[in-house]
């Protein structure tokens, strides 16, 4: 059973170093989203969906190559193709350093409110008597603190790893050519 390295190498890996995903336009195959138009017209939902997944399995050490085979179009759908590429993803950059953001923001902000939280239970805890409240605190403290944890350590490696592939994927090459040659 070959490792995930080896399979990259062996799959996608061209002798330049980059690493090639190939996309397959057979005759009926949507390139655009019937959909949409004008400023709005993007691409099919499936060559996104096929990207997206090639991606995730290449590493990011690897520039990529995307080479559409098949029904070549003309010269000038082939770069509104690229360019809708590239917008697609620079948006999805995007969106994904916002969720970066927003994600230090919570985690900053349950750390912090945990740490209150938490101070306010060992200090009221030798004058108080009221159990109840301080069963409050105490848990409200610990499930903040753990939600900052939680947010930190495991919502945020999948964020990152979604900004990196659109990144890869906006740093990507777009080709077209027939389906017996290589890109």
């Amino acid at each position: 059973m070959p490792t995930a390295t080896e399979q990259t190498v062996n799959e996608y890996l061209c002798a330049d170093g980059k690493a090639q995903i190939d996309i397959n336009l057979y005759d009926g195959a949507e390139l655009f989203n019937p959909f949409t138009f004008g400023k709005q017209r993007d691409l099919s939902n499936d060559i996104y969906e096929l990207i997206d997944t090639k991606l995730y399995t290449i590493p990011l050490k690897y520039p990529i190559w995307l080479c559409f085979h098949g029904n070549i179009p003309d010269p000038k759908t082939q770069q509104i193709v690229r360019d809708t590429i590239k917008k697609h993803y620079m948006y999805a950059f995007s969106d994904k350093k916002e969720d970066l953001r927003i994600n230090l923001l919570k985690t900053v902000g349950m750390a912090v409110f945990g740490i209150i939280l938490l101070t306010i239970f060992f200090a009221l805890e030798i004058t108080t008597s009221n159990p109840v409240f301080m069963e409050f605190l105490s848990i409200a403290g610990w499930v903040a603190a753990w939600e900052a944890v939680d947010s930190w350590v495991l919502q945020r490696k999948v964020l990152r790893m979604d900004y990196l592939n659109a990144g890869q994927a906006v740093l990507s090459e777009v080709a077209f050519t027939d389906k017996d040659a290589s890109c």
